[in-house]
């Protein structure tokens, strides 16, 4: 059941937890944004009648209710949306129709990649990053240019990362990570091969990991630190091409590139401009 919906079918909130479930109907983009407190002075409602409004829907915690509250916003866009995102054009469209239909549907994507970002947890991969002693990638195979984008773009303020494609070398090079370093596992669905067996080895050892994902509830969800989503509109298999997931995730890895980058502005830039090459 989609949340909003959910909400207003429940009628056991006290006084004050009705008044926080109001404001996440009228303000789902605050609920999104605000961490808890921000939350409360905004709702003026307590943590604790936020904690209980939480419990009562099911959820596990605050991070869940920001989930749900961007899947339940992605749903009603979805619904109101004419785009079909498996099959954006057909055959009888003009080339000028289909580039309309891929501008509609990639203005759709990044907003819906906007509004599923959690900021603080969003903030914690960039610090993770900056933290980093070594940076390895694990992308699934439709997203190794992606991957191997952003590995460019650190690359060029001085920023080694490792992409690392073959299940041979990511279990070798999940055996040699250490607790100073950060492993960011890409992929949309958890159909790569081992990737859970390795993302539970990686837990064991106390290595930090980034799961980039669609929002489907995954498994391996349980053996990393942070997740961010991707725009989730698309099929798995059955689709043109992958339009959306690619642009979200594209979008994402920029966006974790512009904070870092961000983070020693003048410095990097200086790096940049110093070692360009064309």
């Amino acid at each position: 059941m989609n949340l909003f919906t959910k909400i207003k079918c429940i009628s056991e909130f006290t006084e004050s937890e009705q008044i926080f479930a109001q404001f996440i109907l009228d303000h789902p983009y605050d609920v999104i944004q605000l961490n808890i407190n921000q939350l409360s002075k905004s709702s003026y409602v307590s943590t604790s009648t936020i904690y209980r409004v939480i419990e009562k829907l099911d959820l596990s915690g605050l991070n869940q209710l920001k989930l749900q509250v961007s899947l339940s916003l992605q749903n009603e866009k979805k619904n109101d949306s004419s785009i079909d995102y498996n099959y954006p054009f057909t055959k009888l469209d003009s080339h000028h129709q289909i580039m309309e239909q891929m501008l509609s549907l990639y203005d759709q994507t990044l907003k819906s990649t906007f509004n599923l970002i959690d900021l603080d947890i969003f903030l914690k991969v960039v610090q993770a990053l900056y933290n980093a002693q070594n940076i390895y990638l694990f992308p699934s195979v439709g997203n190794y240019f992606m991957a191997e984008s952003f590995q460019q773009n650190m690359l060029e303020i001085g920023v080694k990362v490792d992409v690392i494609k073959e299940h041979y070398y990511r279990h070798w090079h999940s055996q040699l990570c250490n607790k100073n370093d950060l492993v960011i596992i890409i992929t949309y669905a958890a159909k790569t091969e081992n990737i859970l067996e390795i993302a539970k080895d990686l837990k064991e050892k106390g290595i930090r990991t980034v799961l980039i994902s669609s929002t489907i509830d995954l498994p391996i969800a349980q053996y990393v630190d942070y997740n961010l989503f991707f725009s989730s509109y698309e099929d798995s298999e059955e689709k043109i091409a992958s339009f959306s997931s690619r642009i979200s995730l594209q979008y994402l890895l920029d966006c974790l590139y512009a904070c870092y980058f961000n983070r020693d502005y003048e410095k990097n830039l200086a790096y940049k401009i110093k070692n360009y090459i064309d």
